[in-house]
């Protein structure tokens, strides 16, 4: 349940669904030969927010983005209270059983996929054709300015899925004597091992 976001604030501005993404962080690559592009993106605990606030007996949220589609994935976290969704997946409005000390939580209120995350990597992939993969690369964010780039990055581990996050800067070069060009088969590929959040 880890995502790519476009902004460090998550939400409507989801990048990825799960492993390899249905959508690159743009449309398309577009470039000419020699071109270079860089741009910073965020990993961070799918999230979103409720639309409107809740008693500590309701087991129906509406929330503002259909993003836990996974019923692999089916904990969640509002302010402190750990819930399970049980019907709802890939909906705005889910079905919960509710955590051990259920509480009232107020509209607009951040929820999160309650896991944490090991063994991240990020690295790209090429969908089809031509393998042009290595276009692609990578580096951690260095006070607001990438760091060095490389193939594949290995984020730290994700502990808080509340707080959690990682910046990164994506580089995208198209090679010399490659004509203008509109790749549209490049993906960021992530992949990690979650475990459930103890709150």
């Amino acid at each position: 349940m880890l995502r790519i976001y476009h902004t460090a604030v998550a939400g409507g501005n989801v990048l990825s669904v799960e492993g390899v993404f249905s959508a690159p962080d743009e449309s398309n690559y577009e470039g000419r030969s020699g071109e270079t592009v860089a741009k910073k993106l965020f990993i961070a605990p799918a999230q979103t927010t409720l639309v409107t606030g809740i008693n500590s007996s309701a087991v129906d949220l509406v929330i503002a983005h259909p993003i836990f589609f996974n019923t692999k994935y089916r904990k969640i976290i509002i302010d402190s209270e750990v819930m399970t969704i049980i019907a709802g997946f890939g909906t705005t409005l889910l079905t919960v059983t509710r955590g051990d000390s259920p509480a009232s939580h107020a509209a607009d209120a951040a929820i999160y996929a309650a896991y944490t995350y090991d063994s991240i990597t990020l690295a790209a992939s090429d969908e089809s054709g031509d393998d042009e993969s290595g276009w692609l690369t990578y580096a951690p964010d260095s006070g607001g300015s990438p760091g060095s780039y490389v193939s594949s990055l290995s984020p730290t581990s994700m502990t808080d899925p509340t707080s959690d996050s990682y910046t990164f800067w994506r580089k995208i070069i198209v090679p010399a004597s490659t004509a203008a060009t509109r790749n549209a088969t490049l993906r960021h590929k992530l992949t990690y091992n979650a475990t459930e959040y103890a709150a």
